[in-house]
């Protein structure tokens, strides 16, 4: 989810053109393709349809079983089209539905502008550079996940490795049983009953309400029910902020984001259609997506983060425009060109949940997979994850669109 201080940048990205859509930056490119022949500007980007045993037999979320191998420029070439146009957007470029994306190469080390003072009161904010590098860099510093809706949360459970290939979690929720263990509900509502707000920098982390609208004076559990638009909370582990967070803003609330370069966080949800919030800014788009955590600790919707920089930002389910229902993934290094995603698609489940697994790992330079498990079995997720059940994870299946992430 692309930070509401750059929607407009954005919009000047998606009127770019450049060839090969399915391995362009954040606009998903307005350029023409040639035919069957054409060639992706990047040259590195390919779709594999493998015929793999049926992972769910709902044709809806994996509808390309035995389908022969094809390119993703291919692929694109035989289809693609502009949607979300209107006289606030220029559109965004989609190519086919699929059923996982895998990107790989996505390590970029390099240097951020962290925060290291903030005013509240006169809204100085002061940088210093700071270097990640190593397996996974940016993204190998702790992330909050974000979540906005319209959704219907489920559950959600984090694990990071344990020995032998395996997994243990960290983190989970679960709807029906109101069990939250490890984590914590935070949101951008500071004033109301936590967190500070007003000044330049708008408000800070807070506790967030049951129904992720509101603030709270105390830590709480998301209700099990429909999370409207305009719904929107940050998840970050149970433990209290210390310097290993780096800079937080004064009075806000803070929690440690979760560790590690190699993770896997799986999701069972919805996203229900919204009609009547469509003309409002946000409405009817929901989305997941994880950020470096100095981003929200610091002032996530103004210009005093490291987001401009390049520290680390990956829309994992994201619908860009009210009322569509096709999702895409995006990464975002800063506002420089940097970023970059898939044009091909998920589909948004606006009936019953799906389940999503992300596995983030250090091979072929640096590994995200994002997979669409298909329709949900209702089974709650286990404590932990063997070492065949993270490759499964990580499989292809289906439909796969391949990614290798440009240099830049």
């Amino acid at each position: 989810m692309i930070l509401n201080m750059f929607w407009p940048l954005v919009g000047l990205l998606t009127l770019g053109a450049l060839n090969g859509v399915t391995s362009v930056a954040v606009s998903r490119s307005a350029s023409s393709l040639s035919g069957p022949g054409f060639v992706s500007s990047n040259g590195n980007s390919s779709i594999v349809a493998r015929m793999m045993s049926p992972y769910d037999t709902d044709p809806d979320f994996n509808p390309h079983l035995n389908v022969p191998d094809i390119s993703s420029d291919e692929l694109c070439a035989r289809g693609k089209t502009l949607e979300d146009v209107d006289a606030n957007s220029p559109g965004n470029w989609y190519c086919q539905k699929v059923d996982q994306i895998l990107y790989t190469k996505i390590t970029k080390p390099g240097t951020y502008q962290e925060v290291t003072f903030m005013d509240n009161q006169s809204g100085e904010c002061r940088f210093s550079p700071r270097e990640f590098k190593g397996d996974l860099a940016p993204y190998n510093e702790p992330l909050s996940i974000i979540f906005r809706g319209p959704l219907r949360l489920k559950q959600f459970s984090v694990y990071t490795p344990g020995g032998g290939g395996s997994s243990n979690r960290i983190g989970e929720y679960h709807a029906a049983s109101q069990a939250r263990n490890g984590i914590m509900f935070l949101g951008n509502r500071g004033g109301a009953g936590s967190g500070v707000a007003g000044g330049p920098f708008g408000a800070s982390l807070s506790y967030v309400s049951a129904d992720g609208l509101g603030g709270a004076s105390g830590p709480q559990t998301i209700h099990d029910a429909p999370l409207v638009s305009h719904a929107e909370f940050v998840v970050t582990t149970d433990q209290p902020c210390d310097g290993s967070c780096g800079y937080r803003r004064p009075g806000a609330v803070t929690y440690k984001g979760f560790p590690g370069s190699a993770r896997v966080f799986m999701f069972e949800f919805s996203m229900p259609d919204e009609p009547q919030h469509n003309g409002e800014a946000g409405g009817n788009e929901p989305a997941i997506w994880l950020l470096n955590s100095r981003i929200p600790n610091t002032a996530q919707y103004n210009t005093c983060n490291c987001w401009a920089s390049g520290c680390g930002e990956l829309d994992i389910f994201e619908i860009l425009y009210p009322g569509q229902t096709k999702a895409i993934s995006t990464f975002h290094l800063g506002g420089d060109g940097k970023s970059a995603g898939d044009a091909n698609w998920l589909q948004r489940p606006t009936g019953g949940p799906i389940k999503l697994a992300v596995v983030m790992d250090a091979t072929k330079g640096g590994t995200v997979s994002i997979k669409n498990m298909g329709a949900s079995n209702g089974e709650r997720f286990g404590g932990s994850l063997s070492a065949s059940q993270v490759e499964g994870l990580k499989a292809k299946s289906g439909l796969v669109s391949e990614y290798v992430y440009p240099n830049h």
